[in-house]
């Protein structure tokens, strides 16, 4: 079993089409597959056998795509990495992993060759564009005159095949390893969400470094997907091509949605073609989904999953309808159940941390067997994210359990109050968490970004609420910014949010009593 089957049985099963646009050029499934082949072919020039670890890094562009199918051509493993990322992050993440090659671009070099100074096992920089560093290759011509590798290593279905580093919110980020077998069984549960399993025009703005792509990716090569790739998102760029390629489809996360509802020329672009967004990646406000399918007349879902995980957990079948606050139920092939702190499974509507099981679990976490073994327990992942299952599987989702205000010793959900922020006409955004407090341990704060040209105060959010939430819930201060911090696929991070917030409270922040 190997990975790269995915995309070799779309040629078989789809012929040859058009299955790529990108920056105004356009590639066949034949074309791709043919350069990715070379690729493989130049990477076993410098060195790359099987079980090795391969490390791509750049903005969305089709040579990602074909360096994970170079990659598991040769039965290595890939590694794709933000590009985002500054070089002390990206040396942390080369030098834990082992990684033997990297593929990175132009733009990205000079960061490449910081992060990689000392590291022995780093063998080459390979540079898919101009290069005049004497640390890093062009690889380009390479690849024009390379004889293409025909076959697929065989791998067992347990072996390497993807290593995915988490965004480490708390402490160095850990790598989860995924298996070929773990890939391949979360592209077909992802399939199976559809009706109509055949071709469909889909536009790409996540990055393909990241689970939710890389399932974007390998789906695609499933249903024979006709795809548009972004190098990343902009609102302007994301309306002409829903336009110009008449885009039915398009994966996001929720803080897009908000660009995209707010952007001034939306109304200038006829987006009529779009019939279904999936949202993923963080909560998604009801009254955004509710404001977002009344724009633009369309269907919005939410799905749940992590990279742990493989990426999806939960979803919509197209055949179901959407339950506020829901993120779905369970994709194939997994079993899901809700656990409380002593593992006991509880039962429908009773709240606690959900676990899964089934072929999308990862391997464990690279070079640390701890983090395994308090991740997964008996065979079920741990999720940490917190909520309940209803009586015909849906999953509700409240919190991530490390997210949870205690206030007082009574546990508070921030989803909750920040689905009421959401109904002000000018919250943009939000993001609700503690505080210190000398009264309660723990107190409640929330950030805010306002719509344009809106104007609201700190006492007319909490009059809002106090319409909406009993006065234990209502923030002891809310605060106002500019833009709320996100990591590199737009998810908005609260602990940052809070170290920002922190030192503008005053040292005698008053502790709201209930009133």
């Amino acid at each position: 079993m190997n990975a790269g089957q995915l995309a070799f049985e779309n040629l078989n099963r789809f012929g040859e089409y058009t299955c790529l646009h990108f920056e105004g050029e356009s590639y066949t499934n034949f074309e791709r597959m043919k350069y990715a082949r070379r690729l493989a072919a130049v990477l076993r020039h410098y060195g790359v056998k099987s079980g090795d670890v391969v490390a791509v890094t750049m903005n969305n562009c089709p040579e990602i795509s074909a360096s994970f199918q170079a990659a598991w051509i040769l039965g290595a493993a890939i590694l794709p990495i933000m590009p985002q990322l500054i070089a002390p992050e990206l040396r942390y993440i080369l030098d834990h992993s082992e990684t033997k090659v990297v593929i990175t671009s132009e733009e990205l070099t000079a960061k490449v060759e910081e992060a990689a100074v000392g590291l022995t096992h780093l063998k080459h920089i390979l540079v898919a564009g101009n290069c005049d560093s004497v640390n890093a290759t062009d690889i380009r011509q390479d690849i024009e005159t390379s004889e293409a590798i025909e076959d697929l290593q065989k791998r067992d279905s347990d072996d390497l095949a993807l290593l995915v580093y988490t965004s480490g919110t708390t402490g160095k980020p850990k790598g989860v390893m995924l298996s070929h077998s773990n890939v391949i069984a979360n592209a077909e549960s992802g399939q199976d969400l559809f009706i109509d399993k055949s071709q469909f025009r889909f536009l790409s703005v996540l990055p393909l470094a990241h689970v939710y792509g890389v399932l974007t990716m390998n789906l695609g090569n499933l249903v024979g997907m006709i795809n548009v790739l972004h190098p990343q998102f902009n609102p302007q760029k994301v309306f002409e091509d829903i336009e110009k390629f008449q885009i039915q489809r398009i994966s996001v996360v929720p803080t897009m949605l908000t660009y995209m509802v707010g952007f001034p020329g939306r109304d200038d672009f006829d987006l009529s073609s779009l019939e279904r967004v999936s949202s993923g990646g963080a909560a998604l406000p009801n009254e955004l989904r509710l404001e977002f399918e009344k724009t633009f007349d369309c269907i919005v879902t939410e799905g749940w999953g992590q990279s742990e995980s493989t990426c999806i957990i939960t979803a919509y079948r197209e055949s179901e309808s959407f339950r506020p606050g829901s993120a779905g139920r369970v994709v194939s092939n997994y079993e899901i159940c809700v656990q409380d702190n002593d593992a006991n499974e509880l039962s429908s509507g009773e709240t606690g941390e959900f676990c899964v099981k089934g072929p999308h679990v990862m391997k464990g976490y690279w070079k640390n067997e701890v983090a395994t073994d308090n991740a997964i327990v008996d065979g079920w992942l741990h999720t940490g994210d917190i909520g309940h299952l209803d009586e015909d599987g849906f999953v509700y989702i409240t919190d991530r359990k490390k997210d949870l205000i205690i206030k007082g010793g009574e546990n508070i959900s921030p989803r909750g109050i920040e689905e009421n922020l959401y109904r002000h006409p000018s919250v943009a955004e939000c993001a609700v968490f503690s505080i210190p407090s000398k009264q309660f341990g723990e107190d409640i704060c929330a950030a805010i970004t306002k719509r344009p040209d809106t104007q609201v105060t700190e006492d007319e959010i909490k009059e809002h609420l106090g319409t909406h939430l009993s006065p234990f819930k209502i923030p002891a201060r809310v605060v106002f910014l500019e833009q709320l911090p996100k990591s590199s696929v737009g998810k908005l991070l609260k602990r940052k949010a809070r170290e920002i917030v922190l030192p503008m409270l005053n040292e005698d922040t008053p502790n709201e009593s209930e009133k």
